[in-house]
C-alpha cells in the first residue's frame, strides 16, 4: 500500500516572550517546514532530510521528531499502517525558532490528517509534545501549540493540559535575527535556576498577564512593556554573543521590544507593523554580527496560521 503524497507546512514559532517561559508561545507566518507523508503498509521510513541544518537530523524514526509525533497520533487513533516521510527542514536546529517543534507539529498534523483527523487539536498537540519531550528531554508545549493552533497561545496547565488560543494585533510585526550561534534546548536548559525568588514571581506574574491583556486588546504599548524577563533570559544571555548589543540596536531602529527567541540564540523584536520600519531593524541587527564576523539570518514577518495542508 503507497497511497497520496500529502504536504504540511509547520511554522516557526517564539516562546517564552519574556515571562512567559515554558506558557507562551506564538506562531510566524515564517519560515516553515515542509513536510511530506504517504500511508504505507506498516512502520515509518524516513526517505529524505534537506534544508538548513538537515545534516544533523536522524533519518532513524525512532530518534526523528516528525516520526516520534507521528507515531503517537497513530497509536491514539489504532491506525493500521505506517508512514513515508520527506522532510524539507526551512527552520534550522539549534535556533530557538522552534525547529524541533515545528517538525513535531507537522509530523502529527500530517498525521491526524492521514488517520481522517481523529484527534482534536488538543490530542494533536501533546502527540508533538511528546515528541519534544524525547528529543529535548522536557515536557514543553510552548512551541507545538503556536504551530498547530497558530496565533498567540497561552498554556494553562500541563496536567491536565489546557491550552488557550488568542489572536494578536493585526499590527504586530516581528523582526527575527537568527546569527549563526548554536544553542541546544538541552544546553539552554541546563543553565536556569532551580528556584526563583518571590520578588522575580510577581515581577512574572505581573507582566505576564498585561501580555496577555495586550495581545487580547490590540495594545502594542502594553506588549512591549510586558514582555520583561527577570530570570530565564538573564540566565541564558552568556550563550548567545552580542545579545544585548543586538537588542539595544533594534530598540534604537524602531523596535518596540527586544528580546531573546526561545532558549535562543535568534533575537525577536516586536514593532509597529503598519510603518516600514521591520526592514531597517532587521539590517542594523544584521550589522551588529556583521562587524562580528557573524553570520545572521533575518526575517521580517506577522503572526502566522499555524500548521496548515499545501
Amino acid at each position: 500500500m503507497s497511497g497520496n503524497w500529502v504536504k504540511i507546512a509547520a511554522p516557526a514559532t517564539t516562546s517564552n516572550i519574556g515571562p512567559g517561559f515554558d506558557t507562551f508561545g506564538l506562531a510566524m507566518n515564517e519560515p516553515c517546514d515542509i513536510i511530506e507523508g504517504r500511508k504505507i503498509d506498516s512502520g515509518f521510513k524516513i526517505i529524505e532530510v534537506s534544508g538548513p541544518g538537515s545534516k544533523s537530523i536522524p533519518t532513524d524514526p525512532k530518534i526523528n521528531s516528525v516520526s516520534i509525533a507521528a507515531e503517537q497520533v497513530l497509536k491514539r487513533c489504532n491506525a493500521d499502517f505506517g508512514i513515508e516521510l520527506k522532510i524539507k527542514k526551512g527552520i534550522r536546529p539549534c535556533s530557538g525558532m522552534g525547529s524541533s517543534g515545528a517538525s513535531a507539529a507537522g509530523g502529527a498534523f500530517l498525521a491526524n490528517i492521514l488517520c481522517g483527523e481523529k484527534l482534536s487539536s488538543n490530542e494533536v498537540i501533546l502527540c508533538a509534545a511528546h515528541a519534544e519531550d524525547v528529543i529535548s528531554g522536557g515536557l514543553h508545549a510552548d512551541n507545538v501549540s503556536p504551530c498547530i493552533l497558530g496565533g498567540f497561545t497561552v498554556i494553562r496547565s500541563y496536567e491536565p493540559f489546557d491550552v488557550i488560543r488568542i489572536e494578536p494585533p493585526t499590527n504586530l510585526g516581528m523582526v527575527v535575527a537568527l546569527p549563526d550561534v548554536m544553542v541546544a534546548t538541552s544546553d539552554a536548559r541546563k543553565v536556569l535556576p532551580a528556584e526563583v525568588s518571590v520578588k522575580d514571581l510577581v515581577f512574572h506574574v505581573g507582566n505576564a498577564s498585561t501580555l496577555v491583556y495586550g495581545m487580547m486588546t490590540g495594545d502594542l504599548g502594553v506588549i512591549s512593556r510586558s514582555v520583561k524577563d527577570a530570570v530565564f533570559e538573564p540566565a541564558r544571555v552568556k550563550l548567545v554573543p552580542f545579545l544585548k548589543e543586538a537588542e539595544k540596536e533594534a530598540m534604537s531602529n524602531g523596535a518596540l521590544v527586544s528580546f531573546l527567541g526561545g532558549s535562543g540564540p535568534c533575537i525577536m523584536s516586536f514593532y509597529d507593523a503598519d510603518t516600514d520600519l521591520g526592514n531597517n531593524i532587521a539590517e542594523k541587527v544584521k550589522a551588529v554580527y556583521a562587524k562580528n564576523n557573524i553570520k545572521c539570518d533575518t526575517w521580517v514577518t506577522r503572526p502566522g496560521v499555524g500548521c496548515k495542508r499545501i
